[in-house]
């Protein structure tokens, strides 16, 4: 694949592309995450479009900003400054976990540079879906990971035990444990994971202008034991989208670009091409 570093509004940000066609953007989750974990189960989808991955500002190879500060909106920006440097009128935008809040962010920031959304492990449309997904992730925890949970979490204003963490909850964001020989251990930017984190929290809500979006195609593909399940998203996100097609992702946990690479891709292909085979998907579902 091609790669570059390109230089806007004084940050550096580590780009990877190839292909040919309408471009689709994908933008990593996290928190703090980075491109590797598209690589290699999205890679293919370059033979037949124009796919682009790129690390968000001090994740991966991208630079940190100076300023040390992180922020949806910052992000937006960065991804506004990004299409425009690629110069590409318009993009579809495929977003995972937080990148699907990124991606509904900047939709409703930047509607007439967007194409379509593609979202997966998709969190929802405001702060209280974002809660609802602690809380179910939480529930899911037994009495004695409960107790590490909080304990971790307490040490992390002390130290670093993101690893900790990471080993504790990764079992919960998959379907089949088998799925975690495959996980990639990606470095995170423990900074950008907290402040983001803060920031959905506090001001992440899109309600008052998800009108802006209500004419663009969305494809929600949401893993069938997702944390926030498929049946979460028809009940609490699809009323403020009319516009979107929910897909179950059969077999699947949080991580459905990991345990159903070979699905996600087919929904891409499909969902770029508005083809009819769409239609069958959608009324039943992918996977095995």
């Amino acid at each position: 694949m091609n790669e570059q570093w390109i230089e806007q509004n004084g940050k550096s940000l580590y780009v990877k592309s190839e292909g040919k066609g309408d471009p689709t953007l994908f933008l990593h989750g996290g928190p703090g995450g980075s491109l590797d974990y598209f690589l290699p189960e999205m890679e293919p989808l370059t033979n037949s479009m124009h796919v682009i991955f790129y690390d968000q500002k001090g994740c991966g190879k991208s630079l940190a900003d100076p300023s040390g500060r992180y922020s949806i909106r910052d992000e937006v920006r960065d991804l506004e400054a990004l299409r425009d440097a690629m110069d590409l009128e318009k993009i579809t935008l495929f977003g995972e976990s937080w990148g699907s809040i990124l991606a509904l962010s900047y939709a409703v920031a930047y509607p007439e540079h967007v194409s379509g959304l593609i979202l997966t492990a998709a969190i929802g449309l405001s702060s209280e879906d974002h809660l609802a997904f602690k809380n179910a992730l939480l529930q899911k925890l037994g009495f004695r990971q409960k107790l590490k949970f909080g304990w971790y979490s307490i040490l992390s204003g002390i130290t670093d035990s993101s690893r900790q963490l990471e080993r504790l909850l990764d079992p919960f964001y998959v379907h089949s444990q088998e799925s975690l020989v495959r996980k990639k251990d990606i470095s995170y930017n423990r900074e950008a994971q907290k402040q983001i984190s803060r920031d959905i929290e506090s001001t992440y809500d899109l309600l008052p202008v998800i009108d802006r979006i209500q004419g663009l195609p969305i494809l929600i593909a949401q893993g069938s034991h997702d944390i926030l399940t498929p049946a979460y998203m028809e009940a609490q996100i699809l009323p403020h989208l009319p516009n979107a097609d929910l897909v179950e992702v059969r077999d699947s946990g949080h991580w459905t670009v990991l345990e159903k690479p070979v699905e996600m891709r087919g929904l891409v292909e499909m969902f770029m091409n508005r083809s009819a085979h769409f239609q069958i998907f959608k009324q039943g579902g992918v996977g095995s």
